[in-house]
């Protein structure tokens, strides 16, 4: 029966002379085009680097990519030599080296078009043929694994400039990294990435209309004009300058613990349980200098509602770091309740946390072990008869420290002094003076009171709906976020809590409808915000902070429909963790030696020959390979207008200096912009 494929037709060009599992070498023959090859139903370049040949195999046909072409001198094969009189004279032979990509296959039956599979699953035996293929096998080999590509990224050069589509699901639900030397075209490709899926999505929905969330965190400010030609697109600024753009806030009520403790530098000893009493006040609104029975029924009613979190859901805070919260409440309630340990009930608690404290520490090498069941109910029940003891009614669900309860971040640093004045905190003063000092000149920098103590009162819900889109996505799909007006000493904390707050918004919604919401997260310059280095510092700094909530997002986002795509000039300065959680690259040209061998390291064996390219690639043009494509493709990343394009564009020395390009701006202006 004959197939759409028919490979009788394809021309041979030489045979097997070795196999191995990263190399296969080809003896071309004399027949074999040494230019062009016009046999293949289009003009095509052969032999070339990087370009595709076929194998016969049991199971199809194999793929290989070119890695190496050359000449060298053969002696001729003679049975039996009559005249000795005669020399043999050498004569060249073309050869080349093949790397084994894939198996081009056919489906279950023989009526369907072949498929390409990753990997090989049988290797041809010396002396088989190699193929060119033709317009269509080459298509079907240069569409990406695009059986199910869905968004046309560009062309592939050594396909016949056919398009080169990719399937959303596979690019951004693995993680994607987009990488590239400065001048590269890699800004102009991840805004492509989201303004084809966009488009897309759009003309594949019924009503014209899509429900993907991009949010794209921009340290530059190079994105908020590139989509201005498209509805649904929100641009949230520090200072918002026309219509359409949004103030960009991440109020202080939103961060958690941990992210206030690396912006004021608390120390772990002293400051940082104060900070965290002083948060979980405000976000319970309690006042720290009641006293007697009253404050005691305060903080057991507190209490009470804190572990009954941790009871309600027990798997969810099961791992590392998500019940470290819980570690330091629990070191904090026996400085807590000793006051009143002459109250009925309240000596029974006391040693009952005594015994929970053996097991959980935060300091010890071994401390800090998850908790069981059995434990916290052992906890509720001394809490539950404290509380019966004096005659209190179990009150509604209270907050910790770290959940994005609101409240008003200029009540801190009165918190502060009030909790200083009781008997749980005085002899910590002395300590707390310069923290206080921090606190408030944080709060009372007039740089970040618009972003962090916002005039108004945002909710939640509401912010989650300026970033994330409403549940209909109806006022949009993306999200540009511009932090180039944010002051440095803020713009990792921002980072950390965006991502953050994103990712536990979208473990809730799991967690309430058993589905997964799709949403990419695009980080730019990502080498700023997810270093590879370590802080040698005793107290986590707030780049150690964002740096661990990405990494995070890398690990578990899969997980719950939050997908990463990061951008950047600096692989070898990426931290290897959300390095290595990418299963798809988009390569641009890369010259730096430290980053071609992380890359090197990063691919199969069999494949770092073709990351050789990347110093070479000219812009615009890069390397998919990864989960998103089958195999390895050369991409031409589609054409963007200048309008389209992110502002990221290689000065103008020449035209400025030589007044062809003139620029009006006055100094006084900067600095009114600048100090106001």
């Amino acid at each position: 029966m004959s197939t759409p494929f028919d490979f009788r037709k394809n021309q041979i060009i030489g045979s097997v002379e070795s196999v191995s599992p990263r190399e296969i070498r080809v003896s071309l023959s004399d027949e074999a085009p040494s230019a062009t090859s016009l046999d293949a139903g289009l003009v095509q370049r052969f032999p070339r680097i990087n370009s595709w040949v076929l194998i016969p195999s049991e199971v199809g046909h194999l793929v290989g990519v070119v890695t190496w072409i050359g000449i060298d001198s053969s002696m001729p094969l003679v049975a039996e030599r009559h005249d000795r009189t005669l020399l043999d004279i050498p004569f060249p032979r073309r050869r080349m080296s093949v790397t084994p990509l894939g198996t081009l296959r056919w489906g279950s039956t023989h009526d369907t078009s072949p498929e390409l599979v990753r990997g090989v699953v049988s290797y041809p035996s010396v002396g088989e043929p190699v193929l060119v293929p033709d317009a269509e096998q080459i298509r079907a080999i240069g569409s990406a694994g695009a059986a199910g590509g869905k968004v046309v990224l560009g062309t592939s050069p050594l396909a016949g400039d056919t398009d080169v589509a990719f399937d959303p699901d596979r690019l951004f639900g693995r993680h994607l990294a987009v990488l590239g030397s400065t001048g590269s075209g890699k800004s102009c490709t991840v805004a492509g990435l989201v303004r084809w899926s966009l488009s897309a999505a759009r003309e594949a929905s019924s009503n014209n209309k899509s429900r993907a969330r991009f949010v794209v965190l921009d340290p530059n400010g190079e994105y908020k004009d590139c989509f201005k030609d498209l509805t649904g697109v929100r641009v949230l600024r520090v200072e918002p300058s026309s219509q359409g753009e949004e103030r960009l806030t991440v109020p202080a009520w939103s961060w958690s613990s941990a992210e206030w403790a690396a912006i004021t530098r608390a120390s772990l000893q002293s400051q940082r349980p104060l900070l965290q009493r002083a948060l979980r006040n405000l976000r319970n609104s309690l006042d720290p200098e009641i006293e007697g029975i009253d404050r005691l029924a305060v903080e057991l009613r507190a209490h009470f509602d804190i572990w009954n979190i941790l009871r309600s859901d027990m798997p969810a805070y099961f791992n590392f770091p998500r019940y470290k919260g819980f570690t330091l409440v629990l070191e904090d309630m026996e400085g807590v309740f000793s006051p009143w340990q002459d109250e009925d009930g309240i000596p029974e608690l006391l040693e009952h946390v005594r015994d929970m404290q053996q097991r959980h520490s935060s300091t010890r090498q071994y401390g800090e072990n998850s908790y069981v069941s059995s434990e916290v109910d052992g906890l509720l029940d001394c809490l539950r008869r404290a509380l019966t003891e004096l005659g209190e009614p179990e009150s509604s669900p209270k907050y910790t420290e770290d959940m994005p309860v609101v409240f008003d971040p200029q009540d801190l640093p009165s918190q502060l002094e009030a909790l200083l004045r009781t008997p749980d905190f005085q002899r910590d003063a002395g300590y707390a003076s310069s923290f206080q000092m921090r606190v408030k000149g944080l709060l009372g920098d007039l740089r970040h009171q618009p972003i962090i103590a916002p005039d108004g009162d945002e909710t939640l819900a509401e912010w989650l709906s300026k970033f994330l889109g409403d549940e209909e996505c109806e006022n949009g799909e993306v999200a540009v976020v511009d932090l180039s007006l944010l002051a440095p000493e803020v713009v990792h904390t921002a980072v950390a809590v965006i991502g953050r707050l994103v990712m536990e918004a979208l473990q809730h919604v799991r967690a309430i409808t058993g589905e997964v919401l799709p949403t990419v997260l695009v980080l730019e310059e990502a080498h700023s915000f997810v270093a590879s280095g370590v802080s040698s510092a005793d107290i986590p700094t707030s780049a150690d902070l964002c740096r661990e909530t990405f990494e995070r997002i890398a690990r578990e986002g899969r997980k719950f429909g939050l997908g990463l795509v990061l951008s950047s000039q600096r692989p070898s300065a990426l931290s290897q963790t959300v390095l290595s959680q990418c299963n798809s690259f988009l390569l641009h040209r890369i010259v730096n030696d430290r980053d071609q061998d992380l890359l090197g390291r990063l691919v199969p064996d069999s494949l770092g020959e073709l990351l050789h390219e990347l110093p070479s690639l000219p812009p615009r043009q890069a390397i998919l390979l990864g989960w998103a494509a089958e195999v390895p493709t050369l991409v031409e990343v589609g054409h963007l207008d200048r309008s389209q394009r992110p502002h990221s564009d290689d000065p103008r020395y020449w035209d400025t200096w030589t007044v062809g390009k003139t620029i009006e701006f006055d100094w006084q202006a900067v600095v009114d912009h600048w100090t106001s």
